[in-house]
């Protein structure tokens, strides 16, 4: 497992926090019932701005990343700008 890393996302603005991940922690630092999560196959296309069809808003702070095959994980804030601590 490499070191946990913070990552800064922008209000409004997918964020990619994580690259051809099979598991994985992701913990909100801040404002987590505003985030909104994403995920896509590597290498596939980045969601885009405003793009919520394939979104789940948080309601815990701490995410679990597990998938069979390698995922590009990206998060929004939404509202407000905030951090988030990925643990890979």
């Amino acid at each position: 497992m490499a070191d946990p890393v913070i990552v800064p996302c922008t209000a409004g603005v997918w964020t990619k926090v994580a690259t051809n991940v099979t598991a994985g922690l992701i913990h909100i630092k801040d404002n987590f019932s505003e985030w909104q999560q994403t995920y896509k196959d590597t290498g596939g296309a980045a969601p885009t701005n405003g793009d919520y069809s394939t979104s789940v808003a948080f309601v815990n702070p701490t995410m679990e990343i597990s998938a069979s095959a390698g995922i590009d994980v990206y998060l929004d804030p939404r509202k407000t700008a905030g951090s988030v601590r990925v643990d890979l």
